[in-house]
């Protein structure tokens, strides 16, 4: 048969996976991804894909029914379906079509032609808030935490600050390769322009790069061709030309746009993107593209009053034009040696200025790096600055279980870099 012509309780964010046509797609992601109350954890285009990212436990599906051919497939699809559906129907579908779809169990809400968002939006906040008060133990959870082996939500993670030689992209490359670690499939985006450091760090070439992406905007003929990889981490290396960073500069809707650079690579099944930002030039588009913000800083007086003024920058000036939460800012402390600040009293300088500023609730420091010279020896040599040392790897694995959650393998045992853990026993491997 063919077609035919309020916050959620505790706070945590709904996790929803969008289907549908690429057009439908990028203005429906568009409108979750500004609204903090929701995460979308992927995107699919066809029935097989969609299939594939079940995977993903979205606790919502809105679903454009017109990838599937007709209503057999597509009931078949929701007998599948564990998480709350909504389905937005072709326009001209008979009421004989419509009721033994809108009475599955699955399906809570369906829609002929188009949906209202901002509408739809408040009635699923009210619908899953509902659903999670009928089962309390797991209301809140993330995925990792329910025993699954995926990601507890998409990670887009813009990696910055507003100075230079913090190790950005150090961390940034560290955080990618603790991800791809941990069995999650991770791209890392380079913004600079010249990008030196990815191709530096990771023994990669300069091309292909990003240039193919602003030529061929797609996942197939942009991405694809144009990482490199590395173990289990996909690389695509920022521009070589410096005159073409203005080429960044686009709007989200835009074709070519790091925004729809991230719409793409989610189509292409990746759990965790990370942009290295530069200082300045397209760190907004980068920022509004993300759900994460990653602030690298060194432990000083001056630091301290960048980093507070960066936090500024992200919550006033770039307000309503990203989906980054405070609670999901993350800073990181680098460099740290004897004679510099101490985390509390590096801390301590960041809030009173921002609070000078008039921003409130400066994010504690999640992480302390200390000064470690194998860290550069090992990145310049091309080899994985997780090789550097514990004292390096042990705080970006912190970082990583906060953002990625602490991933289990099929036979149980959690896997660090060199470590197994086996409930309170580590065994360092080798």
């Amino acid at each position: 048969m063919a077609w035919g012509t309020s916050q959620v309780e505790n706070g945590d964010a709904v996790t929803l996976l969008l289907a549908g046509a690429p057009a439908r797609l990028s203005v429906w992601s568009q409108a979750f991804q500004m609204d903090s109350r929701f995460r979308v954890v992927t995107l699919a285009t066809d029935p097989q894909d969609l299939q594939a990212k079940l995977s993903y436990n979205p606790e919502v599906i809105l679903l454009d029914a017109a990838i599937f051919s007709g209503p057999e497939p597509l009931t078949q699809f929701l007998t599948r379906v564990q998480g709350a559906a909504y389905i937005v129907l072709p326009g001209g579908v008979p009421e004989e079509v419509i009721r033994p779809i809108r009475e599955m169990t699955s399906v809570k809400g369906v829609f002929v032609g188009d949906v209202n968002i901002p509408d739809l939006s408040a009635r699923i906040m009210a619908e899953i808030t509902a659903l999670r008060a009928q089962a309390p133990a797991l209301a809140g959870r993330p995925a990792w935490q329910q025993g699954t082996t995926t990601i507890g939500g998409l990670r887009v993670i813009t990696v910055w600050n507003r100075a230079g030689g913090t190790g950005k992209s150090t961390v940034a490359t560290a955080l990618a390769l603790d991800a791809a670690q941990r069995g999650f499939k991770t791209l890392l985006v380079g913004l600079s322009a010249p990008d030196v450091s990815l191709p530096t760090f990771l023994n990669l070439k300069t091309t292909p790069n990003l240039s193919l992406w602003l030529s061929r905007p797609t996942f197939a003929d942009g991405i694809q061709p144009a990482v490199q990889s590395v173990g289990g981490l996909d690389v695509l290396v920022g521009l070589q030309d410096s005159l073409r960073e203005k080429d960044l500069l686009q709007r989200p809707e835009e074709q070519s746009s790091i925004n729809s650079l991230a719409i793409a690579a989610t189509y292409g099944g990746y759990a965790v993107i990370i942009f290295d930002a530069p200082v300045s030039g397209c760190y907004p588009s980068a920022i509004s593209a993300s759900n994460t913000l990653v602030l690298v800083s060194t432990p000083t007086i001056d630091q301290a009053v960048i980093t507070a003024e960066a936090y500024r920058v992200v919550f006033q000036k770039l307000a309503g034009q990203h989906r980054v939460g405070a609670s999901n800012v993350f800073v990181v402390l680098n460099r740290g040696r004897n004679g510099l600040l101490g985390m509390n009293e590096w801390h301590e300088a960041a809030r009173t200025f921002a609070q000078s500023a008039g921003v409130q609730g400066f994010p504690p420091v999640t992480a302390v790096i200390p000064e470690i010279p194998e860290v550069a020896v090992t990145a310049n040599a091309g080899r994985s600055v997780l090789t550097a040392g514990e004292a390096f790897a042990r705080p970006i694995h912190k970082l990583g279980d906060l953002l990625f959650g602490q991933k289990t393998s099929d036979n149980g045992f959690r896997s660090d870099a060199g470590v197994v853990k086996l409930g309170p026993i580590r065994i360092r491997k080798g």
